[in-house]
């Protein structure tokens, strides 16, 4: 299966300054305001998963994909792709050089291929 390695402009996003503070202001006043947190899933990582989910529903159906649940493949390739940012960023206050990005979403994306994609 021909896999397409993500862009370190895509890490990029979620390492941004100004993603990285909403985050700690979100993690900052979740207990003061709990509906925020849906509020922000919603317009963000709920719709990433959701395209995601989709098109490796996709993929199952062709057969190309070993799962019974696109959700939860989706949510773990997201786990795996963005899950060591934060803490290699420092919460947003380290630069991370698109080399390092490039390695990471390289070893993210064969981590998911080596579990999920049939050969």
């Amino acid at each position: 299966m021909a896999v397409r390695r993500p862009r370190p402009a895509a890490l990029r996003l979620h390492t941004d300054g100004r993603s990285c503070a909403l985050r700690r202001l979100l993690y900052s006043e979740i207990n003061h305001f709990p509906d925020i947190l849906g509020i922000v899933k919603e317009h963000g990582p709920d719709r990433l998963n959701q395209a995601l989910a989709d098109r490796l529903a996709r993929l199952a159906l062709a057969g190309r994909l070993r799962t019974t649940d696109p959700d939860l493949a989706a949510e773990q390739f997201l786990a795996l792709l963005l899950g060591p940012l934060e803490a290699r960023s420092r919460m947003g206050t380290r630069q991370i050089e698109d080399a390092e990005l490039r390695v990471m979403a390289h070893t993210a994306v064969d981590t998911f291929v080596r579990a999920w994609v049939t050969s």
